[in-house]
């Protein structure tokens, strides 16, 4: 099958940049590494000994070999995969967090403000949904097109091997973390310009997420950088122009039940303290309310007594600032509702 040849093919790729890797370790380092694995059979041996068990091993291993190198990049390997899962983890943590400060906000707000607040709310989740929708899936050939053209270069002459040497900033051959993160920093900032709370985590989430994404489709020998080989290769292959949608990363990764667990596992400490953020924010959120009654000049008090279709015409217009629309507006929503209530 296609997923079985590709284990293959990524299996020998591993084999021979072990291979290469060692091949072309300078002398001083080789012996460091011998000096460093024969202290440490020195050490088991020692153990063994105390144990009173066979303490007899191979003059070979006491040299550092391939196998020893797949046993580091292993280990690298496991440690990046955990360090991922434990950002997200707390990454979920921090978000569900922030909505039930937000909820606990919008609980200990009169009706009317929080109509109001949950239909900015509305309007800035769809804001996000659009902003989502513009978004070049990270790594692929447009987006990294369009980095290549914000550096001053036609999106027509677009060469991998050039783009990369360009983003390898320490010129070792290799883009870490780092330089794979600032190539997406453009990309980011697109996504959250124009949104009323930037939030800095959500940001730096999406970073970590787009680099992480990146290495699992390209970083073929698994040892967390990417070689200029790796990325040539990816970009001649068919992945490299696809162009399915991105999941960013404000789009909410828990459920209400998820949401309910979190807030049974805070201590009364905890609970205090998400009560008070909640009382911070929802006075930031009242003020954010009269600012925005404040530039339309239309009294938003109107929305408490009449029907939901007024209340919708009111806040379109204050969405528009215009008050002779929004005059208009109550005023056609108001002859409505009159005409529904004369029809039998």
């Amino acid at each position: 099958s296609s997923v079985s040849s590709r284990v293959r093919d990524t299996s020998r790729y591993q084999e021979w940049v072990i291979e290469r890797t060692l091949r072309r370790l300078h002398p001083d380092i080789r012996s460091k590494l011998d000096e460093v694995k024969r202290n440490i059979i020195m050490e088991y041996r020692q153990k063994l000994k105390r144990a009173k068990m066979d303490d007899k091993v191979p003059d070979d291993l006491y040299k550092f070999q391939d196998e020893d190198l797949k046993h580091l990049l292993k280990e690298r390997h496991d440690r990046l995969s955990q360090m991922n899962d434990d950002r997200k983890k707390q990454f979920k943590k921090y978000e569900m967090e922030k909505e039930l400060k937000h909820r606990m906000a919008l609980r200990a707000m009169n009706e009317y403000d929080r109509k109001v607040q949950e239909a900015l709310d509305e309007e800035e989740k769809n804001k996000k949904i659009e902003h989502a929708k513009k978004i070049k899936h990270p790594g692929n050939k447009a987006q990294l097109e369009e980095v290549w053209e914000s550096e001053g270069f036609d999106k027509g002459t677009f060469n991998p091997k050039t783009f990369f040497k360009m983003h390898d900033m320490n010129n070792d051959g290799e883009w870490d973390d780092f330089e794979l993160e600032a190539i997406f920093e453009k990309e980011v900032d697109e996504l959250f310009e124009g949104l009323g709370d930037v939030d800095e985590e959500e940001k730096d989430e999406e970073v970590s997420r787009m680099r992480e994404h990146v290495i699992e489709h390209i970083d073929k020998d698994e040892d967390g950088v990417i070689q200029l080989k790796e990325f040539v290769d990816y970009a001649n292959s068919q992945d490299f122009d696809h162009e399915d949608p991105w999941d960013a990363a404000f789009a909410a990764e828990f459920s209400d039940d998820d949401l309910d667990n979190f807030e049974k596992t805070l201590d009364e400490s905890e609970k205090l303290d998400v009560k008070a953020q909640a009382e911070i924010e929802k006075q930031k959120r009242l003020e954010t309310i009269k600012k925005y009654e404040d530039e339309s000049k239309i009294n938003m008090a109107m929305l408490k007594e009449h029907s939901e279709k007024l209340k919708e015409a009111l806040l379109n217009a204050n969405k528009a600032k215009d008050l002779e629309k929004a005059k208009k507006l109550v005023a056609d929503s108001q002859a409505g509702d009159q005409g529904q209530k004369a029809t039998p």
